[in-house]
């Protein structure tokens, strides 16, 4: 394929990229994501799977990239572009798609690839917090990869359980060109509220240390298990932790119970304070601001009694809770988390978002990613009702596009796995 670049005759070709090639490519992309890094490309081989970057360059310049997960199945391997291809806005065209999926149909044919998925990190339609539609995108993307041979499925028709990438429906907040003070204002009431009391209750947050991802594992797991929904093992964390190195984040949320009961007791004093100089009036219209302080005096004792009653069963530094976090150029991204659901009452998720996309603006990254959501907008998804006290808009992403390039094989396999009793396809 040929075509003129400012007047000189230039060629495209799709070719094997190297990984510095590919990084800067994925870094200066809009589309580009953690699945699609170089990390995540190393991170697959540490796994035991083939991790290949290709690209459709035109002279030195990328225009469309992917890294190309292949994972072993029976008779072969699957491969993958999980969050790709990637391409550079405008280069969404039929030519640069077919040149590139082309080439790497080749390339997964000679690699005993039966099976190609690609996974964009693309949305077609955006929501507001009230469900309303308010944008569709890359309308015409299914139709090419159609015409290509491609058998498509969105969400809806693959259905949430069966979908590839996770997160059908992103919650998504545009932090670029805020400060941390607009921000904080753009949060709705109960955020904004939440986050004061977890900054009274004195939650502070730490990143963690690598010897300590056991204990952030058990809690991810505790979690995953009460919410019903897979965890990663602790190799994952580690081998992230290695391979991400200061693109990755784990942080968690902590009270020092000691510090938070003397934090009371000081208010129970200072309130003592207020009720004997106004007793010292001996004025009686001075008794509704007495009951008052009296009702503030016996909402702290309780706030104490609670603390000494879990002093009794955890350590003095209560782990409220924690999350992962991945740093990209065009996003952080909320990736893992857990709640210790005895600590809940002292508001640690609320401290973590707001850290956290304080970073982003500090940093000047545009998009903070909550990642998953239900795509409920009718008040049954909690995790739906968190997310959206922050105010940002909802993604449904674009699904998947998949091929199968030896067929008589894959019938095989599917045939063996009927008899077997494995209705799932592959």
């Amino acid at each position: 394929m040929s075509k003129k670049w400012n007047g000189v005759k230039m060629v495209q070709k799709v070719r094997e990229l190297s990984a510095e090639e590919f990084g800067a490519f994925e870094e200066k992309c809009p589309y580009g994501s953690f699945y699609q890094s170089v990390e995540q490309g190393n991170l697959m081989l540490k796994e035991g799977h083939k991790a290949t970057y290709m690209g459709l360059v035109d002279g030195d310049k990328i225009i469309v990239a992917g890294l190309l997960v292949g994972m072993k199945i029976h008779f072969g391997y699957r491969f993958d572009i999980y969050g790709g291809p990637l391409f550079m806005p405008g280069s969404e065209t039929k030519a640069n798609l077919s040149a590139f999926v082309e080439a790497v149909e080749e390339y997964v044919r000679k690699q005993n690839g039966m099976f190609l998925r690609l996974i964009p990190n693309l949305p077609v339609k955006t929501y507001n917090d009230a469900g309303e539609l308010t944008a569709s995108h890359f309308e015409t993307l299914p139709a090419l990869f159609k015409e290509l041979g491609y058998d498509y499925q969105d969400y809806h028709a693959a259905g949430y359980d069966e979908a590839t990438h996770v997160t059908h429906y992103e919650y998504k907040k545009d932090v670029r060109d805020m400060t941390e003070q607009t921000l904080e204002k753009s949060f709705d009431k109960k955020a904004r509220y939440n986050i004061k009391k977890a900054k009274e209750f004195g939650v502070k947050l730490r990143d963690i240390s690598f010897d300590e991802l056991p204990e952030f594992k058990k809690d991810t797991a505790m979690t995953a298990e009460r919410l019903h929904f897979p965890d990663k093992s602790l190799d994952y964390y580690q081998n992230v932790y290695r391979e991400f190195g200061d693109k990755i984040r784990f942080v968690v949320a902590e009270i020092d119970s000691n510090e938070y009961i003397d934090s009371y007791q000081q208010k129970i004093k200072s309130t003592d304070d207020k009720i004997a100089a106004l007793k010292a009036k001996n004025k009686g219209y001075e008794q509704n601001k007495i009951d008052d302080l009296e009702r503030q005096k016996a909402n702290h004792q309780k706030k104490i009694d609670v603390a000494k009653d879990l002093q009794k069963r955890y350590p003095a530094k209560f782990n409220v809770a924690g999350a992962m976090f991945v740093i990209q150029p065009q996003e952080i991204d909320y990736v893992f988390s857990y709640t210790n659901e005895e600590f809940k009452t002292f508001k640690g998720p609320f401290m973590l978002q707001d850290a956290m996309m304080k970073a982003a603006v500090d940093q000047k990254i545009p998009t903070y990613n909550f990642l998953g959501v239900a795509g409920l907008f009718d008040g049954s998804d909690g995790v739906f009702e968190f997310k959206q006290g922050f105010n940002g808009y909802t993604d449904e992403m674009i699904g998947e596009f998949s091929k199968v390039l030896i067929p008589w094989r894959y019938k095989l396999l599917n045939a063996i796995k009927t008899v077997l009793g494995r209705s799932k396809r592959f």
